[in-house]
């Protein structure tokens, strides 16, 4: 088994997000904040997005990161990412 450590961490701007070379990685999108979209991928409110890789495989992507409404409300996205150490 992989020696992982976990990084947590939480975003409130559109911005590219590099997955650098982690074994799995979460996106949520916390109940009332604004809605927010992950490659596309529009995530419903309380909704979280899970990509893991295949054993031995990391992930190089880049993640795009927009906010769909800016009017009011909170920006908030929290990302989990498995990372090899």
């Amino acid at each position: 088994m992989a020696r992982t450590r976990t990084e947590v961490l939480s975003y409130a701007k559109p911005q590219q997000i590099e997955a650098d070379g982690c074994f799995a990685i979460t996106f949520i999108r916390p109940t009332g904040a604004n809605p927010v979209m992950v490659n596309g991928y529009a995530l419903a409110d309380g909704q979280a997005l899970q990509i893991q890789q295949n054993v031995g495989d990391t992930d190089q992507s880049t993640y795009d990161v927009v906010f769909t409404n800016t009017t009011a409300g909170l920006n908030d996205l929290t990302i989990i990412k498995i990372m090899p150490e």
